[in-house]
């Protein structure tokens, strides 16, 4: 199996998690894939090379990050004329010098967000984002506590908790539904960002939007942490952003649905749900904070 067959595998079985391990695993994937090519003919090279993004590409459906790198290293061979070390050199260059301009953004998105948070707060987090445990860290010494919602059916907030707690934070796990009960004693609600659409709505991992409307009613200050390519383009001209339905035995396993005697009940595993940009107090990105509307409208300019 190729190493972009075996990635866009591990993609879709979610062993890849996050969306920005799955933009760095998938390009990586296409850097090795770009090296370890036998195409001496340009035209085939170029084919292959395509086919090997496309399928990186529509790996997942709510990965707008992973596919604005995608179109960015594509973008490197746009001169027809190159013979295949010249692509290949630039194909290579062109990731190198989107990781590094990701890394660079990664810190900035840190900056910001730590440098927001006020002394002796308590925060509430879903899931796992990587851009945001590295921000938390980054603010460790103004927090008091993180509370870190379990958020099942996997679980990913344990890798949350872990993290935060092996950086020194004083963290406690606790089961999705039990939001409310910490809520009043928290300043902040971080979640990452899947997906940044036009009209300033988020796509995050579910439970976002539930969590997102108590912090309305609990008067608690709700945060989307992200990069700005997380946005995703197509929907200015209307498209919709899928919500990606994940294999319902994460619910429920059939074997334990016979045992209980619930074989005509029937299931939804939703991996995301869309936050309404009225719920969200501001956007933290590498180029700032801002509200949901502005940045639209900053990223459209640009």
């Amino acid at each position: 199996m190729s190493i972009v067959k075996k990635t866009v595998r591990d993609i879709k079985s979610l062993k890849i998690q996050g969306a920005t391990n799955v933009r760095k695993k998938a390009i990586s994937a296409i850097a090795k894939s770009v090296k370890s090519s036998k195409e001496k003919n340009p035209a085939n090279f170029r084919k292959e090379f395509f086919q090997n993004c496309s399928l990186l590409f529509n790996s997942r459906p709510t990965e707008p990050e992973l596919r604005t790198a995608i179109r960015i290293v594509k973008q490197s061979i746009a001169d027809k004329n190159l013979s295949v070390s010249e692509m290949k050199e630039k194909i290579i260059e062109s990731i190198q010098k989107y990781e590094k301009n990701r890394a660079k953004a990664m810190e900035d998105i840190s900056r910001f967000g730590a440098n927001m948070i006020e002394p002796n707060s308590t925060i509430l987090t879903i899931c796992h984002s990587s851009t945001v445990v590295k921000m938390l860290i980054k603010a460790k010494k103004k927090i008091n506590h993180v509370y870190c919602l379990e958020t099942r059916p996997r679980y990913q907030g344990r890798i949350t908790a872990r993290a935060l707690s092996d950086a020194g934070i004083k963290v406690t796990l606790l089961v999705d539904n039990a939001a409310s009960t910490v809520m009043k004693k928290c300043d902040y609600f971080f979640s990452g960002t899947d997906a940044f659409l036009a009209d300033g709505d988020i796509i995050n991992k579910i439970g976002t939007n539930h969590v997102s409307i108590l912090c309305k009613k609990y008067d608690v200050k709700h945060y989307a942490v992200m990069s700005t390519h997380k946005f995703e383009p197509s929907t200015l001209l209307g498209k919709q952003q899928p919500i990606e339905q994940r294999d319902v035995s994460e619910v429920w396993s059939e074997k334990e649905m016979k045992k209980f005697g619930a074989k005509k009940i029937k299931l939804m595993n939703p991996a995301f749900d869309r936050t309404d940009s009225s719920t969200i107090e501001g956007i933290i990105c590498e180029i700032g904070i801002f509200t949901p509307q502005n940045l639209v409208m900053k990223l459209i300019e640009k």
